[in-house]
């Protein structure tokens, strides 16, 4: 079984409201949640809309679909890596933009494309490998963090931490006193941005 690769992406258009009317029609028509998941799968949206699929990873099943007064949230599975070519692909047949954020822990995936921050605003996610290590306070981490908890800021992250006994000015400090707890904390990136 491969990894599964969490996607969540925002199709959104100041512009074309008609085009983001037209892509959740198609999404509607050709995506069906059933046991069935071939009947979810992303590709059944690009052979609707005659979208060409060369060179582009197709194997995803959308989980959830959700639309807004002016954007489509898509949720999607993914096998190992995200499907940005096809989310890409996507919004170029439609003319209209779109922004991505995608967690895959056992591949160290932490993506979010967003840098306005608009629809994700996520910087940090946190990993935890046992969730009954005692932290300095003498409390299971548990009790006071989740797996794949997600923060937006280093002071909101610094600040959760230090409530748990890890007082740190700094990320760098924070991974340091972190080292044999077996939590990590994940800065999102954007591999796709041409400005990195």
């Amino acid at each position: 079984m491969a990894n599964i690769c969490c996607d969540d992406v925002y199709f959104y258009s100041q512009s074309n409201p008609e085009h983001l009317a037209a892509l959740w029609e198609d999404l509607e028509t050709s995506i069906v949640f059933c046991r069935n998941e071939d009947l979810a799968g992303i590709r059944n949206l690009f052979e609707l809309k005659g979208i060409p699929t060369e060179s582009l990873s197709l194997r995803g099943t959308v989980i959830a679909m959700e639309r807004n007064p002016d954007n489509i949230l898509l949720s999607t599975s993914a096998a190992w890596s995200p499907l940005y070519g096809a989310y890409h692909a996507i919004a170029e047949a439609y003319q209209v933009d779109f922004v991505m954020q995608s967690i895959e822990p056992g591949c160290r995936t932490y993506i979010n494309t967003d840098h306005s921050g608009q629809y994700f605003p996520d910087h940090y996610a946190v990993s935890i490998q046992d969730e009954t290590f005692l932290t300095p306070t003498g409390i299971p981490v548990s009790e006071k963090l989740e797996y794949g908890e997600l923060f937006t800021t280093d002071a909101a992250l610094l600040e959760h931490f230090a409530e748990m006994g890890y007082p740190a000015d700094t990320l760098k400090m924070l991974e340091t006193l972190l080292e044999d707890t077996r939590m990590e904390v994940h800065c999102f990136e954007d591999p796709y941005s041409l400005n990195d």
